[in-house]
């Protein structure tokens, strides 16, 4: 693990029960972002710290070097800070990446179980240059970010959605921890070294999301996981957290327990 500078890091505490979980966001949110599934988890058999990484909601005002290794430092600093020994944790898109990367560099064996909800694989995102072109131009930019929750949600949901989610994009979001990050996504590749990692993983995948996050890119990106279950999640694209909130809360707990 690279030296990172430890420092507090923004999260929401929910519930009271003793199983432990650390849920991480996406590029495109913050911690917020499972405010509409909070509401269906069980909070007497679940404690769940929702962080928020560096430049991000809560986090806002922390710089850094915005890679994978320094989400994973935060978050088992974060588990440290809670009084954790052992935790499970959700990675969320970009932080699916962050969290196959906490996997790895897990040498005192504290994660139990990881669920990674639509995650960018260790190998990277596959991104051509329009791609590129088009993720750049979508930092802090309402109108290119309300086309980004298009893209991955299938064209589906209701333009009062994309204009929410997009303005709360630009709010809680550091311009410079956005390319940061996006670059942490496009550009890291671990994935040969994740081939050693035993950790129980869950993968979820989202019926209408965008092609390269689909079922079947899953299955290949995870091929050579030594303990993975992969789930289409049906009527879900990109962000379940927000639209099938009830399955995923379940789906959660179910593996959890």
């Amino acid at each position: 693990m690279q030296n990172i500078e430890k420092t507090p890091i923004g999260h929401l505490l929910v519930g009271g029960g003793k199983r432990k979980v650390i849920a991480l966001h996406s590029w495109m949110d913050d911690a917020e972002s499972w405010s509409t599934t909070i509401p269906f988890i069980d909070q007497t058999k679940f404690t769940y710290a929702f962080m928020d990484v560096r430049g991000y909601g809560k986090s806002k005002h922390l710089k850094g070097t915005y890679t994978s290794d320094e989400i994973a430092h935060d978050v088992f600093n974060l588990a440290d800070d809670l009084g954790w020994d052992n935790f499970y944790l959700i990675g969320h898109s970009m932080c699916g990446m962050a969290a196959q990367k906490a996997a790895l560099l897990d040498k005192a064996n504290r994660i139990i179980k990881i669920m990674l909800v639509t995650p960018v694989s260790a190998a990277g995102f596959p991104a051509d240059e329009q791609t590129k072109i088009f993720l750049n131009a979508l930092v802090q930019n309402e109108d290119v970010a309300k086309m980004g929750y298009d893209t991955f949600t299938s064209n589906r949901l209701s333009d009062n959605w994309k204009t929410m989610r997009a303005k709360r994009h630009i709010a809680v979001t550091d311009r410079d921890a956005q390319i940061g990050y996006m670059n942490m996504w496009l550009n890291e590749n671990f994935l040969e070294a994740m081939r050693t990692v035993t950790k129980p993983f869950l993968v979820l995948a989202g019926q209408y999301d965008h092609p390269e996050f689909r079922l079947d890119v899953q299955k290949q990106a995870f091929a050579d996981f030594l303990n993975v279950e992969l789930l289409e999640i049906e009527n879900a694209g990109h962000f379940p957290m927000q639209e099938t909130p009830v399955f995923l809360a379940t789906t959660i707990e179910s593996f959890f327990s």
